[in-house]
């Protein structure tokens, strides 16, 4: 029975520096915009890595963008899974036609929403003198999400915009991505389990695939849910929340 790896990338697979072990070996795993590397893999990590690959086929599931996604040095090349489910990137780097003609016209409808509370959020910010930068994520020119990172890693300060602004936003509409120092506001026809969902019932055959699921966040939930088996890294944000068998 073949098996299919749906795998989140970012503290799952591989972390900034600081979220790292203190005194494990390390390999760069991603770089930053200008070509430093910015996150790194321990060698458990890379193990599990090789143990999965080996295992079966690994569809890399992240919220990352394509500009993001091409800096991870990590070599897959089958589909992979972008931007909270917006997009499905096939092995020759288009996105998969069904899956964006399905995707596109609700992100460009919803652009200007977004656009207009990325104005809104930035005022908060700057009211509050927070110093987060706040962007819009596109891709393939498609308006999908919002996210929210300080520059120092302030935490507290992304808590105070998810506090005190996104407190009341429309659950109907979005959900909220918050771990560490990353804070995003996504609409809710995005989702990586949506998106897993579209590649089990459409693109991996009429063949039965054994299918599993990595992740680490609370919002990977779903798509851990969607698949056969989930596996989550020891002490992450999901195996600590209060509904799993560990919180």
């Amino acid at each position: 029975m073949r098996t299919c790896v749906f795998l989140d990338l970012d503290d799952t697979i591989l972390q900034t520096r600081p979220k790292c072990p203190p005194g494990e070996p390390l390999s760069p795993a991603a770089d930053d915009r200008n070509g430093r590397p910015l996150s790194f893999m321990t060698e458990r990590q890379r193990a599990l890595l090789s143990l999965l690959s080996a295992a079966g086929t690994v569809i890399p599931t992240t919220a990352r963008n394509l500009d993001a996604y091409r800096r991870v040095r990590l070599a897959f090349t089958d589909l992979a899974v972008l931007d909270f489910g917006g997009v499905i990137l096939r092995p020759d780097g288009t996105p998969e036609p069904d899956w964006d003609a399905s995707i596109r016209p609700r992100a460009l409808e919803m652009g200007p929403e977004l656009h207009t509370e990325l104005h809104a959020v930035q005022q908060f910010i700057d009211a509050r003198r927070l110093e987060i930068n706040a962007r819009l994520i596109a891709d393939f020119d498609m308006p999908l999400y919002l996210v929210l990172k300080h520059p120092a890693g302030n935490v507290a300060a992304l808590q105070t915009v998810l506090r005190e602004h996104w407190g009341g936003i429309d659950p109907q509409r979005f959900f909220i991505h918050c771990n560490g120092n990353n804070l995003s506001l996504v609409p809710r026809f995005l989702g990586k389990e949506r998106a897993v969902q579209h590649i089990r019932a459409h693109l991996l055959g009429t063949e039965p695939v054994l299918t599993i699921g990595v992740g680490d966040s609370v919002s990977d939930a779903p798509f851990l849910a969607a698949c056969d088996y989930a596996l989550l890294p020891r002490d992450c944000q999901l195996a600590a929340h209060p509904l799993s068998p560990r919180g």
